[in-house]
């Protein structure tokens, strides 16, 4: 097995994977409880890596290097492809939306004197900086983030108490069993990172390799990640007197020189997830629907703190809606995608069919949610 290959494939997963949904985590844990959280996170593990080997089989089988929208066109028709615009592009602007939320609070915790108007306005200079220069992924600046949010989880995780926090937790809420959906699921999201993956694969065509790698990496990928979470989630709740939706406001009782480490080494995770999100949005718009590069730069720039500014502030209910609408609704378009190129037989179509009813139901109640909650 290529080691380099299988680390820098797995390292990209995790990248993608791990996110602002982890603020979530420890809210929705605590309200809906402990059981009802954790069999939402193994559920949501196992169906987003099967989604992933669907998307991963797509392009080894068609071998073009065309990105999600452009695979809706080909395969799903006109129709589809201007509903998987909306689709594909506004989750991807609302997550970055939702990185500001949290990057602005970082700032805010690092330096409690500033405005929000003013923390916000530091993050999203951060964060859009990367976009001015060479214009691709940076592996290493994606593995440092994802190195440096584990540092975090580990560090809160044995400085806390969280076998006391479980013994606090209850179980489970039937009033609140379907409050964890969409941010847990936000939270696992990663299909972003299959394309590159299967771009690693390709370079590599050459090199000794043994089948399966790819595949290997997503699981190990996805499953760290679920692993890590739930570390966050009991060294949180372990740790803090009271709970909050984004987790950050919850850290005012720490000592300040933690609230120091856990700030930078967030605000750092968060700024090197935010250049991929808006790459990817940026290169849809520019291989799938012809943009100039000036006009998805803009975009990527300018919108997500226009929409902040316009009040899409809330991080619980923004969350939930990407994750239980806008991300329920990709992995829809990657599952009849892969129905359509991959044409399974007997069983594997019925689970085809299967997965596609629950995104549905999952985006539906989503909005429900976010209309009347």
């Amino acid at each position: 097995m290529r080691l380099g290959g299988f680390i820098k494939e797995s390292g990209i997963v995790a990248a993608t994977t791990l996110g602002a949904g982890i603020f979530a985590l420890p809210y929705v844990f605590a309200v809906s409880g402990w059981l009802t959280g954790l069999f939402y996170l193994c559920i949501f593990s196992i169906i987003i890596i099967l989604v992933h080997f669907i998307y991963f089989r797509v392009l080894e089988k068609i071998r073009e290097k065309n990105r999600l929208l452009g695979l809706i066109r080909t395969y799903l028709g006109s129709y589809a492809f201007g509903f998987g615009i909306f689709v594909v592009l506004a989750g991807l602007v609302l997550t970055l939306v939702v990185y500001l939320i949290l990057g602005s609070q970082f700032i805010k915790i690092l330096f409690p004197n500033l405005s929000p108007v003013a923390a916000t306005l530091i993050f999203w200079l951060l964060a859009t900086t990367p976009f001015l220069f060479k214009e691709r992924r940076s592996v290493l600046l994606e593995t440092g983030g994802i190195a440096l949010m584990a540092a975090a989880i580990v560090f809160i995780f044995f400085t806390s108490n969280p076998s006391g926090a479980l013994a606090q937790l209850k179980i489970f809420d039937v009033k609140n069993i379907f409050l964890p959906f969409g941010a847990i699921f936000f939270s696992l999201a990663g299909w972003t990172a299959i394309e590159p993956v299967y771009g690693i694969e390709e370079d590599a065509k050459k090199n000794l390799t043994i089948p399966g790698q790819p595949y290997l990496a997503m699981i190990c990928g996805t499953t760290g990640t679920a692993l890590l979470y739930l570390m966050f989630v009991m060294g949180i709740l372990g740790s803090v007197l009271f709970i909050t939706p984004d987790t950050i406001s919850a850290l005012v009782g720490w000592q300040r020189f933690k609230i120091i480490i856990i700030g930078v080494l967030g605000l750092s995770a968060i700024w090197t997830s935010y250049l991929p999100i808006g790459l990817e949005i940026k290169n849809s718009l520019e291989s799938d629907l012809s943009w100039k590069p000036l006009y998805g730069l803009v975009l990527v720039a300018f919108l997500p703190p226009m929409l902040f500014l316009l009040g899409l502030n809330n991080f619980l209910k923004v969350i939930g809606l990407v994750g239980g609408v806008f991300v329920s609704l990709q992995y829809l378009f990657i599952v009849l995608v892969g129905k359509k190129v991959l044409d399974p037989p007997g069983i594997k179509k019925l689970l085809f069919h299967l997965a596609s009813a629950i995104f549905i139901l999952a985006a539906a109640y989503e909005i429900y949610y976010f209309i009347v909650g």
